[in-house]
């Protein structure tokens, strides 16, 4: 009949703490099989249309732990798109060299009466501003908006379902005041043309800003490794062919992993003595 547990004698317990113990600290589990999975991910560029991107974006083929959170990239209708802060853009360029996107509000394409109206705002931890951009207000819903002021472009819109609302825009971040809502929108200055029918169009051409990455992960790409995320710590690291990730570089090529430290003497004598002891401890439990 077995013995209670509580019968057992203690240093059963021993024996199995120290052998689990063991186990835990001088077993190690291979990890080559899944870091060369997200080496072979994060190899892969995001293509779509004209644009190509790897780190730190990510989309499509290429896995969440290829790159930032924030910069995820959409495919549709072979058009490249994004979203920050839930406003949807869609992607004109991208410079890896110097860390900047070109990007353009969706709803330019749509007009000047966008369906919602949002700001363009980004996450200072993750983007900043290119020099040779400002901010244009628009703002909508004015039941009696002056056409006169210089600096101001009128324009007419509908706002919940009532047609010919005035609205105007103007340079700088502004309140809408007495009107329905303003929204900021960045635009660039180099090729700006505010009047007439290119106000649209020159939207659509959109406007530069920059990621902010840890560029220490690029001597991961001179080392024949690829960049990606390690979201236990939430830092950059590098996935490298046949080894474990968390390090800054890959290994030079002929590099031969350190095989797993050996036991210390005394661990291995308390170890042998209680592998001795249990043979004591199996007919009793067994009975």
């Amino acid at each position: 009949m077995l013995l209670p547990l509580a019968r057992m004698n203690s240093s059963a317990f021993s024996f199995l703490s120290v052998l689990v113990l063991v186990l835990l600290l001088f077993i190690q589990v291979p990890s080559s099989s899944s870091n060369d999975d997200l080496f072979t991910a994060c190899s892969k560029k995001f293509v779509c249309g004209n644009i190509s991107a790897g780190f730190p974006f990510w989309g499509n083929d290429r896995s969440p732990a290829c790159g930032i959170p924030e910069l995820e990239l959409r495919c549709e209708s072979n058009i490249p798109k994004m979203k920050i802060n839930q406003v949807a853009y869609r992607v004109l360029g991208i410079n890896q060299d110097d860390g900047t996107l070109r990007i353009a509000r969706e709803d330019s394409f749509v007009g000047l009466c966008p369906p919602q109206f949002m700001n363009s705002t980004f996450n200072p931890k993750v983007f900043e501003s290119v020099e040779g951009s400002k901010n244009l207000t628009f703002i909508y819903g004015c039941k009696d908006a002056p056409t006169t002021i210089p600096g101001r472009i009128p324009f007419t819109c509908k706002i919940n379902e009532v047609n010919d609302q005035s609205g105007y825009i103007q340079v700088g971040d502004t309140g809408p005041g007495e009107c329905y809502v303003s929204v900021f929108v960045p635009v660039s200055v180099t090729d700006w043309q505010p009047f007439g029918n290119m106000l649209e169009e020159h939207l659509k051409k959109g406007f530069e800003v920059r990621w902010k990455v840890d560029r220490e992960c690029w001597e991961c790409k001179t080392s024949s490794g690829v960049c990606g995320i390690d979201y236990a710590t939430n830092q950059t690291t590098c996935y490298c062919p046949n080894q474990s990730r968390g390090s800054r570089t890959c290994a030079p090529p002929g590099f031969t992993p350190t095989s797993a430290p050996a036991l210390p003497s005394q661990v291995y004598d308390e170890l042998q003595s209680l592998l001795d002891a249990s043979h004591t401890l199996v007919p009793l439990i067994a009975e």
